[in-house]
């Protein structure tokens, strides 16, 4: 009887703990939300870190677009944010929202948005308007890049993406970024950086014979051709792709 007893106390010990452990998690939780809603702003551009310039805008500076800032557009969590200053940063490859507006809110002028949270941008460049989204490369891919955002140009038969870069170099005592885009082509599971015709020939083999006389018909020089002459290129490929299997 004394042994039996002894199970009562213990279940009941065991059920207060159960529900000292349940509301502790709940407050927790609680405090999470509370958290969430104060102290982090609800707007996901103003919910990062505040962008550093550690460079002389006057001298250089590795962001697209320059000034005068034109609008741009940002797609999180499905939802697309319009009409918005954004800045790519192509030496750290970061994507800046930039609103001196809340400076009177004790917001920085210059966010970092957290690129976890991108699904795409798009920015006006001189070169006309570029959709950018971040990619990973397989490690046993052959040319593999770094991750990182891309301009995507065209999505056909192949992917034709750019990485807008930037190298630092010293000149005259003084710290320039050198703006340098370069062309890639993802095709046949491999990614080739397009230089000139051989380059894209080579990404292209399967219908080299084709692109080569498209090429000479349209005279377009691939080294110095612009991203829309060469898009026409690819959707042609993926024209004779689509044509014969």
């Amino acid at each position: 009887m004394i042994k039996a007893n002894l199970k009562y106390p213990f279940i009941v010990l065991l059920a207060l703990f159960s529900v000292t452990l349940t509301a502790q998690q709940a407050e927790h939780r609680a405090l999470q939300e509370l958290y969430q809603d104060v102290l982090q702003p609800a707007d996901p551009l103003l919910n990062g870190r505040e962008y550093g310039y550690y460079f002389q805008p006057r001298v250089s500076t590795p962001l697209i677009p320059e000034e005068p800032y034109p609008p741009a557009s940002v797609l999180i969590r499905q939802k697309l944010y319009s009409n918005v200053m954004l800045l790519y940063d192509t030496y750290k490859d970061l994507v800046v929202y930039y609103n001196p507006g809340n400076l009177s809110h004790n917001v920085p002028a210059s966010i970092i948005v957290n690129r976890q949270i991108i699904e795409e941008f798009t920015l006006n460049l001189p070169s006309g308007q570029a959709r950018f989204r971040y990619f990973s490369f397989m490690e046993d891919m052959e040319g593999m890049l770094n991750d990182g955002f891309y301009e995507i140009v065209s999505e056909g038969a192949c992917k034709f993406i750019i990485k807008h870069s930037a190298l630092k170099k010293v000149q005259d005592g003084a710290v320039v970024y050198q703006y340098k885009p370069e062309r890639y082509l993802i095709s046949q599971g491999a990614v080739y950086r397009i230089r000139g015709k051989k380059s894209l020939l080579e990404a292209l083999s399967d219908r080299a014979a084709e692109v080569k006389e498209y090429l000479k018909r349209t005279k377009i020089q691939v080294g110095t051709a612009d991203k829309e002459q060469l898009k026409g290129v690819l959707d042609y490929y993926t024209v004779l792709k689509q044509a014969g299997g």
